[in-house]
């Protein structure tokens, strides 16, 4: 059986087929658009793989309720708002098909084939623009009785008074957030450009600048709580950390397990290990998960 991974994203969206056994076939970036758009991309890249998928899964980046398919809210692309992605999909490539949240895909192929293939019992958490968690257990994401388990940007950890967009003050995204922490950077004196990224925190505090290496520690400090309340509430057999920042671990991942060693007293902190699979962990994931 070959299924079809689609990682739908707001620029570009990510094509995968995958084997049974969870293999990449064949791999393709296309320009995001409209879901017309999509079944034509979708199907042009089927024709030039020269296979044919069994089934396929679509990942939505925003609320979905799995039961029916139905998009609640797709903040970044409000098109899909109200609407069953995976059924408009489904009968325009002729298969059938599932539509699964973004952060629940990357996190099953990270935790199947990834940095966590092997383990059973694996926390996976993405610094991006926000922060996302997932539990897999025995290959499957907990979603918990309401959807929505694993939130752990929004545990208040980071102690900086700054109030999230959720509504709660110093949510764990207020401190390593990827549009927050350039901001931490000016509370700590620093003076971020317009439009200033993590990327550009990190290259600043790498160049000697105290500042920006204040806002990392403070962000790598509140990552490290975190992860010992995860500790305490769902005691993890491994920990997996992917995202943007996961790529300067010196600054932030290193640190942040540090700091949670330095405060447990009960807790038993879990190995903790840099994700493996990129950028193109939704679009595998989501082939794990199409129907077959």
């Amino acid at each position: 059986m070959t299924s079809l991974g689609i990682d739908y994203g707001g620029t570009h969206t990510k094509l995968m087929l995958v084997s049974e056994e969870g293999e990449e076939i064949a791999r393709a970036s296309v320009p995001s658009g409209s879901l017309d758009e999509l079944a034509i991309s979708a199907r042009r890249f089927l024709d030039e793989s020269g296979r044919a998928a069994t089934g396929f899964a679509v990942t939505i980046a925003g609320t979905l309720d799995p039961a029916t398919g139905l998009v609640g809210r797709a903040a970044n692309m409000s098109w899909l708002n109200g609407t069953r992605p995976a059924e408009t999909l489904a009968g325009a490539l002729g298969i059938p098909g599932r539509a699964v949240q973004d952060g629940e895909a990357a996190a099953t192929a990270e935790a199947r084939l990834g940095a966590g293939h092997g383990r059973d019992d694996v926390f996976v958490i993405a610094l991006g623009t926000g922060i996302a968690g997932a539990h897999v257990v025995g290959g499957a994401v907990r979603r918990g009785a309401h959807g929505a388990a694993g939130e752990i940007g929004h545990i208040p950890v980071a102690g900086n008074g700054v109030r999230c967009s959720c509504g709660q003050i110093g949510c764990l995204e207020t401190a390593i957030g990827g549009t927050k922490i350039a901001a931490r950077w000016a509370d700590h004196g620093g003076s971020p450009s317009d439009g200033a990224t993590a990327l550009d925190v990190v290259r600043a505090a790498e160049s000697g600048d105290g500042s920006a290496a204040a806002a990392l520690d403070a962000a790598a400090r509140a990552l490290g709580r975190a992860i010992l309340e995860l500790a305490a509430l769902v005691d993890p057999g491994l920990i997996v950390v992917g995202g943007g920042l996961s790529r300067s671990p010196r600054w932030t991942v290193d640190p942040a397990i540090d700091a949670a060693r330095a405060g447990a007293t009960f807790h038993t902190i879990p190995e903790v290990r840099l994700a493996t699979l990129g950028v193109w962990a939704g679009a595998r994931g989501a082939a794990l998960l199409a129907p077959r």
